[in-house]
């Protein structure tokens, strides 16, 4: 929707610059949706280079794949005007800068004077100049002011008009000169990929002459994707404490956690499948993985653990154990991942963010339930046969019937 609107207004609009833009993933981190990047000008090097600058970064944009488009409102050539008040001539003339500033702002404004009351109601009494004689900037030389001999000057002895060009408002990020741009990223791309991308494009095209900052959404993502690999470490060491801490075990805790790269494999199948970026709400949809893996591998390695305190082998155990849990965990899990499935074909406003969460939901627990429940028994028996040797203790290779029939 986006490039048809950039199509139809580019046809049509000559005279303007019209761009569409969606809103931010989030109310309130940033004005609009994409990557907002804040140019700074650190060299001081003026409005004029700034422009420039930004136009250079919109010319080399076929350097940066993953960018779809960079759009700014900054503009430096905005017409302004410029009164210049002599204020010697001012008291010359017998007049005070607070009356010929009083007069200019009735006169380019409005003014408050007071209320009646008529008609049982209160009416404002405003003051201000006609429409009909302030069309141009040229009418304020006609204003008059009465000085202090109660003459009237006229405005056009003191007072000369300016015209430049400049911004139209300047903009401060880090006290420096800044100009706002708008990275939209391809459909194909994360938002990572094209925030890499973008940084090497601003050094390669600019060098060390202008300075760069993310704000909004790409500022909480810079921010904070140097920890999701930290939260993920910590989030599998508390996992291992517990379990070890309630199975009295270091090895039957990383049984459990075996099927959860399953589940990972899985969201990175998925988003490769249905075409998403691997973005927070794939991560966030990680997080859940990671318990819902752990949740079916404490049924099978329970299971397995009670087997061999009955007296059944290492191997039975774990053989025993997969099919008493097979049939429960399929149920529970396939039922989840029906029941989520509806994110995956979500539309409307928030859809992406959806159908992101739902792809490596759905997708990671599928595969953790196919793949996860078969390694899981093979892992246990690895873990404990390894754990019982390291202790010194005879494992157990026969179960109790055999062993009653022997004697």
């Amino acid at each position: 929707m986006v490039n048809r609107f950039h199509g139809i207004a580019y046809e049509t609009i000559q005279a303007g610059q019209a761009f569409a833009f969606n809103p931010p993933a989030i109310t309130g981190l940033g004005a609009v949706g994409g990557l907002n990047l804040v140019l700074e000008d650190i060299n001081n090097l003026g409005q004029g280079p700034m422009m420039q600058a930004i136009q250079a970064l919109e010319t080399s944009i076929k350097d940066a794949p993953a960018i779809q488009s960079i759009t700014s409102q900054y503009s430096a050539n905005v017409p302004k005007y410029q009164l210049n008040i002599d204020k010697d001539k001012i008291r010359l003339l017998g007049l005070t800068y607070e009356e010929v500033n009083e007069i200019l702002t009735v006169y380019s404004g409005t003014a408050y004077i007071n209320n009646f009351p008529m008609f049982g109601r209160i009416f404002d009494v405003v003051l201000g100049g006609a429409s009909t004689s302030r069309q141009t900037i040229e009418d304020i030389l006609n204003l008059q002011v009465q000085n202090s001999q109660g003459q009237m000057v006229p405005f056009s002895a003191f007072t000369t008009i300016e015209y430049y060009t400049g911004v139209d408002q300047i903009n401060r990020y880090d006290l420096y000169n800044a100009a706002s741009i708008i990275c939209n990223v391809k459909e194909d791309y994360s938002s990572g990929q094209g925030m890499q991308q973008m940084e090497q494009l601003v050094n390669k095209v600019l060098g060390k002459n202008y300075g760069y900052e993310w704000t909004g959404m790409a500022y909480q993502e810079a921010t904070s994707s140097s920890g999701v690999m930290i939260i993920y470490v910590l989030a599998f060491i508390v996992a291992i404490l517990v379990l070890a801490a309630q199975y009295e075990s270091w090895t039957n805790p990383f049984a459990v956690v075996m099927g959860i790269p399953f589940a990972l494999l899985g969201v990175i199948v998925g988003c490769i499948v249905m075409h998403q970026s691997l973005s927070i709400y794939s991560q966030i949809g990680m997080v859940l993985l990671m318990a819902l893996s752990a949740k079916n591998g404490i049924l099978i390695v329970a299971f397995a653990r009670d087997k061999h305190n009955e007296g059944l082998s290492i191997r039975e155990s774990a053989v025993e154990a997969g099919k008493l849990r097979l049939r429960p965990i399929l149920m529970t899990s396939f039922a989840f991942v029906f029941g989520v499935m509806p994110l995956l074909f979500a539309s409307g406003a928030g859809a992406d963010s959806r159908i992101s969460l739902g792809t490596a939901v759905v997708f990671g627990m599928a595969f953790n339930t196919v793949f996860g429940t078969v390694v899981i028994p093979m892992f246990y028996d690895l873990l404990q046969k390894l754990d019982e040797k390291l202790r010194g203790k005879k494992p157990v290779t026969e179960a109790p019937s055999q062993i009653k029939d022997n004697v």
